[in-house]
């Protein structure tokens, strides 16, 4: 049965605005799942404690099971009071650039956030960046936004819908040159350089043709693909907020073939890469 729940415990506050079902208990408070994906649950943690410098991060991802975790972890630290007094809020979005644009329309505001996560898992392009690969991407676009002129696809600056150099676009790009906190940490900034640079390009429909994969290799020779990279850049870029987009490889980008995925090592991977950068900048 659907519900909406707010729950308390000894040293946090958990509020979720989504219609949810209760999952399973978890220590002395009870975890929720949302009940439909394209519904959004937000986690507040707060610690009575006082650090000299408090921040407010958002972490945002597609589903649950790409940050479930984290969140665990998360909630672990909160009960031994590891998080001082930093606020830390999840949301989940649901698949894909509407539904992510959608929330994060919602949740950013201007002073709202002092840093965005987006964590999620990704296809590669490279063979160099291997299933398990954790990146740091630096760069997006939409790629199937535009029209088919015959064989071609001419994307929305071509056919002139959209300014190329437009804020916050960038010879249509999008890039994340944002300074943020992370920029003036030295802990984080170690975290940061054990991971490669990649530029990424967002999809509603994601590659498993030959054919296709080739003709998006030429025109963007991208590194990985996802559903919401590009969203997550502009609704931050636009809003102001210094942002992070962490994926790890879960597949290469090939005719469609699961035998070959690697969606639990991707997601052990990503989580334990998100940790590290949260420890690193909050405690």
């Amino acid at each position: 049965m659907e519900m909406f729940v707010s729950a308390f415990s000894k040293n946090h506050i958990i509020l979720l605005i989504a219609p949810i079902r209760v999952e399973e208990p978890v220590g002395s408070i009870k975890m929720f799942l949302a009940g439909n994906i394209n519904h959004e649950a937000k986690l507040r943690m707060m610690n009575g404690q006082l650090p000299l410098k408090p921040m407010k991060l958002l972490i945002t991802a597609a589903t649950w099971n790409e940050i479930k975790p984290l969140e665990e972890y998360l909630l672990r630290a909160d009960d031994d009071g590891k998080l001082l007094s930093h606020c830390i809020e999840i949301s989940v979005t649901g698949i894909g650039g509407v539904q992510t644009a959608f929330h994060l329309g919602k949740t950013l505001g201007p002073g709202n956030w002092d840093f965005a996560m987006q964590l999620g898992i990704c296809g590669s392009f490279k063979k160099n960046l291997p299933i398990g690969t954790t990146v740091n991407v630096v760069e997006d676009c939409f790629a199937d936004l535009g029209a088919e002129d015959g064989e071609n696809f001419l994307d929305a600056f071509q056919i002139e819908l959209l300014d190329a150099n437009k804020f916050p676009f960038t010879n249509g790009k999008l890039e994340n040159l944002t300074l943020s906190p992370i920029t003036a940490n030295e802990g984080t900034a170690l975290v940061l350089e054990k991971l490669s640079r990649v530029k990424g390009i967002s999809v509603n429909k994601v590659h498993g043709n030959e054919k296709s994969i080739q003709k998006i290799i030429l025109k963007f020779n991208p590194d990985v693909e996802s559903m919401e990279g590009a969203a997550f850049f502009y609704c931050c870029k636009m809003m102001s907020v210094p942002f992070l987009q962490l994926r790890t490889v879960s597949n290469f980008v090939e005719t469609r073939d699961k035998s070959g995925w690697n969606i639990a090592l991707a997601i052990k991977n990503l989580n334990e890469a998100a940790i590290s950068i949260i420890k690193s900048m909050m405690m």
